[in-house]
């Protein structure tokens, strides 16, 4: 019912174009929700920000982030750096609760069942 002008072929600038705020919306352990052209208000702080949509594929990175976090906030705590205690605690509980999204994002994945043939069977 359109034009068939529409539907030609897409230059490489127009798909990169295209792609552009797909790719940009990529981060270190996912994929960042916030609408396109709109600015991270949690400059980006992934790890606290809810819009984060975490990719299991990261476990072991966040794992290291959190291992990371416990020691810094152990020698927060010795040093009695009250407010970088307060910020590493915000982090880590960030931190614990994309671990959370993860495994459930994980354990609901449905992987396909290849069935084969019985030999002389339909």
């Amino acid at each position: 019912m359109r034009p068939s002008e529409e539907y030609r072929a897409l230059t490489d600038a127009e798909w990169e174009e295209f792609l552009g705020p797909f790719e940009r919306r990529k981060v270190e352990l996912g994929v960042c929700g916030r609408a396109y052209g709109t600015p991270c208000q949690h400059e980006h702080a992934c790890i606290r920000c809810p819009m984060l949509r975490p990719d299991p594929k990261q476990l072991g990175r966040l794992a290291e982030i959190i291992e990371n976090l416990n020691t810094r906030l152990a020698e927060a705590n010795d040093r009695g750096w009250l407010g970088e205690v307060e910020g590493l605690v915000a982090s880590l509980a960030g931190a614990e609760q994309k671990l959370a999204t993860m495994q459930q994002i994980a354990s609901s994945v449905r992987y396909p069942i290849e069935l084969s043939r019985r030999q002389g069977g339909p």
